[in-house]
């Protein structure tokens, strides 16, 4: 018998951890494992990934509709519906699924933190410290997808760090791998010309992405270098100071790109000839291991998992946070000396095969949910669910 799997998430829509959930339920044997995908807000069908799968499902409690403040009870009530054997709950915005599994019994309780929705030395209420905790000490798992938010996570809550694991994400290297041909038809639809020298980031337009240091890099060194283009990829609350920002600068309406969100990514980033990741604070990027997997060089801050992923001026080049100056100066290096480039394109393919693949991935998640598969939830926790 298939083991059945809840997955409890903020929303099914565009975004890292739901692109990671994607290419995980892909991947995991449907005769082994069924899944449920239990959204707390929304799910965007515009816009929101395929799950249509005999073995998957999607629900969505719709906590934007709803007037409480948490959404407990609504889960446990959802919980004992669906009767998983393994309830894994991702991230704060998901955190109650921890306590709603507790108190329903019978199930088995994963929790995993996948990121950061503000800087690394932003200091939590002590309220959400000390739930976080409690949800670790309740769940029979916990792990994070970076060795970085592993130790972060432990000192914020004193919860042991030998009792919390590490699965990075991994990439799917069958469709994201180099192809320059694929690139330059890509750079003909944008009105990019072989000569100019495209800059790109993709992710959600959000605060925590920074976008805007990577626009005053470009302020630094564009007006001198006329064939220099940027695009990037998303949608976001930012985009209107984004926006802001350039209307400054009217010479830049074609040199700068706001396509939004892009069902194409591949391709776009075949188009690149240098990827940027300006974020605040990060577990393991997913566009970082699709960039590095289509062989670009890429340029990220040197925070969460970031340096976990890239070796320093091996496989790829790391600024501080905010720091527009150096990563100026990063961009006219790779601008002027294309070898460079080619090396780090390079090696950041070699170190996404050897290191961060999806089929690694999968089979430590593979052997997360076996070690639970046929062990009943413990015996206060059924006593509660009664």
């Amino acid at each position: 018998m298939a083991l059945r799997i809840m997955h409890v998430v903020d929303n099914v829509g565009r975004g890292g951890m739901q692109n990671g959930l994607v290419n995980l339920i892909d991947r995991l044997d449907p005769r082994e494992f069924e899944h449920v995908i239990c959204a707390m807000r929304h799910v965007e069908p515009s816009e929101g990934y395929d799950f249509n799968r005999e073995w998957t499902k999607v629900m969505c409690l719709d906590k934007s509709q709803d007037g409480s403040r948490t959404q407990i009870r609504e889960l446990v009530r959802a919980i004992r519906e669906v009767q998983p054997d393994v309830v894994h709950s991702r991230n704060w915005s998901g955190i109650e699924g921890v306590l709603a599994g507790y108190w329903a019994g019978s199930c088995r309780l994963v929790y995993s933190e996948h990121g950061l929705d503000t800087s690394p030395d932003a200091q939590e209420p002590w309220r959400r410290v000390a739930f976080r905790r409690l949800s670790y000490q309740l769940a029979d798992r916990v792990f994070c997808v970076s060795h970085q938010l592993k130790d972060l996570f432990a000192r914020r809550t004193g919860f042991a760090e030998r009792k919390i694991g590490v699965i990075h994400n991994g990439v799917d290297t069958r469709r994201f791998f180099p192809d320059r041909a694929a690139g330059g038809r890509v750079r003909q639809e944008l009105g990019v010309s072989e000569s100019d020298f495209l800059i790109g980031c993709v992710g959600n337009l959000t605060p925590v992405k920074d976008h805007m240091t990577v626009l005053q890099a470009f302020r630094a060194q564009a007006g001198e270098r006329q064939n220099w283009r940027l695009i990037i990829l998303g949608k976001g609350p930012e985009l209107p100071k984004l926006e802001s920002f350039l209307a400054e600068y009217r010479d830049w309406k074609e040199r700068v790109i706001f396509p939004g969100r892009s069902n194409r990514v591949a391709e776009m980033l075949r188009a690149m000839d240098v990827y940027v990741l300006p974020s605040l604070a990060e577990g393991i990027c997913n566009s970082l291991l699709e960039a590095m997997a289509t062989g670009l060089p890429v340029v990220v801050t040197a925070t969460g998992g970031n340096p976990e992923v890239v070796v320093d001026g091996e496989s790829g080049l790391l600024f501080g946070v905010g720091d527009s100056r150096k990563l100026a100066e990063f961009l006219l290096l790779l601008h002027h000396k294309v070898e460079v480039r080619e090396e780090l394109g390079r090696q950041a393919l070699k170190r996404i095969c050897q290191s961060f693949s999806i089929d690694s991935m999968v089979r430590q998640y593979e052997q997360l949910y076996g070690s639970l598969r046929g062990a009943a939830a413990a015996p206060v926790r059924a006593a509660a669910g009664a």
